[in-house]
């Protein structure tokens, strides 16, 4: 890196370098102080002589610096510039914000566009710099309005370019600064509004939409080289800053000149800014609003960390009054709260499950108030459980549809009818989108007026609930932050109440408070704030009020809470904590008619003898026990040996069979802890099975079926890992069933079938498997359309179509672009084929069998767990490799002389049976040894989904063996035919094969 410098005196406090070179913007917004402090000779007095480039504009700067063979020392630009440098590669930082010119940033309309409103934008042509800080504010309306940009047509000109095509009518509106748009009102232009300030009609007034400062910043190799030399130019600036502040019209007569404007120009552009060094948490909240613009845009790949983006330190030299920013200080996390949004979340998940289900229960059986009450009691329990966690409108829908069924639930002759199910569905759905709407955000903008709607249209005589209105400024709690507050008081801290007044020259209400709440932060806690942080109802207020948890004196609180500025006014009181949670039963004779088990609250549950762990500690536990027992297995091997060496020096034993009974011993141990914790790991089928029956109720309503859903076997348990991964395909098959094989109920009629089809979901264990059967009594599966439609679409030639199997033929399903039964191929990975892949990366089988006009069993075979596997081990060479037992039908041996081709596939023949022959080696990259003549090779017979068996050529074979798997790191070592391994009793490593990707590497 060059820059066009000289070197000075190195003496202490004195600037390193004489004569740097800057590059500002001809912009008074980004470069007035540069200007005033050359032309004022501020530089000279710090021993600086400087010299200055000024650009068109500063969305060229970036470039500009990058290509520069003699780099400019500093430059003053908004951050904008930093962060794309930074993303270049190119290491800056921020030493110094200079003004905050969200004022000047601004959207002026042409006048015969006729655009009044924001939605007038819609569909329109704006002009704008690329990069330009000014859509920030653009954004912020578009929120605001609730607009989407998408349609809104920018046109990327510099300032200039602008200014022309608004003259001939080109663009609609330009988005830029000052003094371009001061230009463009000349031109008949209308200013609409600014980062700051709108005109928009019947929306007048100061806004807050933008927080954007010029700053000045300057390479990262700088600040260690040529510390004094930063201090000095920062020295400068702050110089200018007090002038431009202090003699403003003197200022804009200085600037004029270099700026090639009139003075009255400059002074209404200046006058719009606040020029000041300061660097504080409305810096902090602009530079990180710019950064999450850039990143969500494209224009940066990653967020760079706050510290990488500027530095305190050398403004702090200069003058400490300067920095008020506050570091950001590691929170520690609430882990009791977490343990109850755990709890909540994992619960509420349960009780919608339950909810679906009871509600189909209830419309197959309407008489049943039982299921009713069960319902009503459901939404009981979701509504004292979102109330203690302050969840509000999970709260509010939970209060709405529960107060209605509880007037039908105790009314014995009230009828329950279509309209009342559809209501227990739609709200359901409200109540599924709240919580993930909460789970993500803690909060939610839907709109739950939907079911006291229906609710009114149900039953016009029930009035809608009147809410109650929380007065201004009155603070209300919710269990769970009641009961943190009463824990600290008993902790003696004191809890108060602090009512904020704004100052009425303090526009950007958001920041205000974010500043008053970082620094209330620093000597305590602050519980709640009202109205919250970020919320829209905080930038139109004129006052926040505050809980606040601290061992301070009131004095001393009111005179934090009084930021200078900011706050006119800030009162404290102590706040009374109430003693009654928000979790209450405000009904109890109501509840008796729910049975016990019904009604909980999360701090019941918190206590609970239940113990909830992290799944991937148990893989970590999972991971020892396995390390442990082939470390078991090599010291019992060579205690062995140890035996056999003393046994021929005729030595005692005695030692030895000791060592090897507490050996046994241990390894006993080991392998009764790692079953039991496979126990642990083991959850029954129920919470897969248990969504289905909505789903199956919904897809019938939509296909126009009438469907029963029958569960077998939903206490059988599998591992939590095909748990998560299984609900996918199952969800396919079903939908499968009821789209194509299912018939409507008239159909079904005429062929002499109930009206009502009917699914089984079944399952159980078979061995070290656990089978999932999806059976119908539908239409099954015609298996000479299956094959002209896989004929017709190129999947096989004529000459192999009547050779199919019946097996084979059914296997199509699950082939790329083959479709279905009723449905051609789209071209796009079907429900089927998403199936077959799951399952085989499982490495479980699916089969499939049908009746054509009788129905269709599909089974699925998987792997108890995929975490220990029983499994053949073999070798090919001096490697061992091994295939997991399931899919293994048997291990023989045949001579050179059984195996022939066809074409130029080997097979060999059994049971009158052809089956392909796989010789590994070449794909593993392992010579071949040579067979003699009356020698015979082992074959490893296995089963492939798409081809009935398919041998594997090995060189040895050892006794099955039950394997703990391990993922290997992609990173470390990239396959496609294995992508786990496990260790042997000898510590041996073995890699798993996966068969099915095996046969498709040979096969295609």
């Amino acid at each position: 890196m060059f820059f066009s410098i000289s070197v000075l005196s190195m003496a202490k406090g004195k600037p390193e370098l004489s004569k740097i070179e800057l590059y500002g913007v001809s912009d008074p917004n980004i470069s007035g102080q540069l200007i005033l402090a050359k032309e004022k000779g501020f530089f000279r007095d710090e021993g600086l002589d400087v010299t200055y480039r000024l650009l068109s504009s500063g969305t060229i700067m970036p470039e500009e610096v990058m290509k520069a063979k003699q780099k400019p020392f500093a430059f003053t630009q908004t951050p904008i510039t930093t962060l794309v440098l930074q993303e270049k590669g190119v290491d800056v930082k921020i030493v110094a914000p200079l003004a905050d010119i969200s004022g000047t940033q601004q959207i002026v309309v042409r006048t015969a566009a006729n655009i009044q409103s924001p939605e007038d934008l819609l569909g329109k042509r704006v002009g704008m710099a690329k990069g330009a800080a000014v859509y920030i504010s653009i954004q912020g309306m578009a929120k605001e309005f609730g607009l989407d940009l998408s349609s809104v047509q920018f046109v990327h000109l510099l300032p200039a370019q602008q200014l022309e095509a608004m003259e001939k009518g080109e663009i609609d509106a330009m988005a830029c600064w000052e003094p371009w748009t001061s230009k463009a009102e000349a031109i008949g232009g209308k200013f609409f509004f600014s980062g700051a300030r709108s005109e928009i009609p019947e929306n007048e007034g100061d806004i807050n939409w933008l927080v954007d400062q010029s700053v000045l910043m300057t390479f990262r190799e700088n600040l260690e080289k040529y510390p004094e030399t930063v201090k000095a130019l920062i020295r400068a600036f702050r110089t200018a800053t007090h002038f431009i502040n202090e003699h403003l019209e003197q200022a804009a007569k200085i600037l004029a000149g270099p700026l090639s404007l009139k003075k009255e120009e400059l002074m209404h552009i200046l006058s719009l800014n606040k020029y000041s060094m300061t660097m504080d948490n409305l810096f902090k909240i602009g530079l990180l609003s710019f950064r999450e613009l850039l990143f969500q845009n494209g224009v940066i790949s990653t967020t760079p960390p706050e510290g990488e983006l500027y530095s305190t330190e050398f403004l702090r030299d200069v003058d400490s009054s300067l920095v008020l920013i506050e570091e950001a200080a590691a929170e520690e996390e609430d882990e009791e709260l977490q343990e109850y949004l755990a709890i909540f979340f994992d619960e509420v998940d349960d009780i919608l499950r339950k909810l679906d289900n009871d509600a189909v229960a209830l419309e197959a059986s309407p008489q049943d108030k039982t299921k009713l009450r069960a319902i009503t009691g459901a939404y009981h329990t979701l509504k004292g459980n979102a109330g203690f966690l302050g969840f509000e409108k999970i709260t509010n829908a939970a209060k709405q549809i529960e107060g209605y069924l509880k007037t039908l639930a105790v009314d014995e002759n009230a009828a329950i009818s279509k309209g009342i199910l559809t209501l227990i569905y739609f709200s359901n759905d409200v109540l599924k989108n709240l919580v993930a709407d909460y789970k993500q955000n803690r909060s939610s903008s839907i709109d739950i007026s939907g079911i006291q709607q229906r609710i009114s249209q149900l039953s016009p005589q029930m009035e809608e609930p009147v809410e109650q209105v929380t007065a201004p400024g009155e603070i209300e709690i919710s269990g769970y932050e009641a009961l943190k507050l009463r824990e600290a008081k008993k902790k003696g801290k004191q809890i108060y109440r602090i009512d904020i007044q704004f100052d009425p020259e303090w526009k950007m209400k958001s920041a205000g408070a974010f500043i008053i709440v970082r620094k209330l932060g620093l000597s305590g806690d602050v519980a709640k704030v009202i109205p919250p942080l970020g919320s829209k109802e905080l930038k139109s207020t004129s006052e926040v009020h505050i809980l606040y948890v601290s061992e301070m004196e009131k004095d001393r609180i009111v005179e934090i809470a009084n930021v200078a500025v900011v706050v006119s006014s800030a009162k404290v009181a102590p706040f009374s904590v109430p003693e009654v949670l928000v979790v209450q039963k405000d009904e109890p004779d109501y509840l008796k008619e729910f049975g016990s088990g019904e009604d909980f609250t999360l701090g019941d549950r918190a206590k609970a003898r239940t113990l909830r762990v992290d799944y991937k500690k148990l893989d970590d536990i999972m991971n020892i026990i396995g390390e442990l027992i082939i470390g078991g297995s090599t010291l019992a091997r060579g205690l062995n040996e140890v035996r056999e060496t003393l046994s021929t020096t005729q030595s005692s034993l005695k030692p030895i069979d000791h060592l090897q009974k507490t050996s046994d011993g241990i390894r006993k141990n080991l392998l009764n802890l790692q079953e039991n914790i496979m126990k642990v790991r083991m959850t029954p089928i129920d919470v897969v099975f248990r969504k289905f029956p909505r789903v199956v109720r919904d897809l019938a309503l939509k296909g126009g079926k009438d469907v029963k859903l029958e569960l077998i076997g939903e206490d059988t348990d599998l591992d939590k890992t095909l748990v998560d991964v299984i609900n996918e395909p199952l969800f396919h098959l079903i939908k499968n069933t009821i789209d194509h094989g299912i018939e409507p109920p008239m159909v079904r009629e005429q062929l002499g079938k109930p009206p009502k089809g009917t699914i089984q979901l079944i399952s159980f264990r078979e061995g070290n498997q656990i089978v999932i059967v999806v059976e119908d009594d539908g239409r099954g599966i015609d298996l000479e359309k299956l094959k002209r439609q896989a004929y017709e679409n190129g999947l096989l030639p004529a000459e192999k179509l009547q050779k199919l199997t019946k097996a084979e033929a059914f296997n199509l399903l699950f082939t790329t672009n083959s479709g279905t039964p009723a449905e051609p191929s789209s071209g796009e990975q079907s429900g089927m084929m998403i199936v077959r892949d799951t399952v085989q990366s499982l490495k479980g089988s699916v089969e499939l069998d049908s009746k054509l006009g009788e129905g269709t069993v599909i089974i699925i075979k998987l792997p108890l767990t995929l975490a220990i596997i029983q499994a053949l081990v073999f070798g090919v060479g001096n490697r061992m490799f091994a295939i997991p037992l399931s899919t293994v039908v048997e291990a023989i041996r045949i001579s050179p002389d059984q195996i022939s081709f066809v074409g130029e596939r080997e097979v060999f023949e059994l049971r009158n049976q052809v089956v392909n022959l796989i010789r590994p080696h070449s794909i593993l990259g392992i010579p071949e040894p040579t067979y003699a003549e009356n020698s015979k090779m082992y074959v490893i017979v296995v089963r492939s989904s798409e081809r009935k068996v398919v041998g594997i050529v090995a060189d040895s074979l050892m006794e099955k063996e039950e394997l703990v798997i391990k993922s290997l790191d992609q990173n470390i070592m990239r396959s496609e035919i294995t992508s786990s391994a496990s260790k042997l009793g000898d510590g041996k490593v073995v890699l798993i094969l996966d068969v099915p990707a095996l046969i498709r590497n040979v096969f295609g």
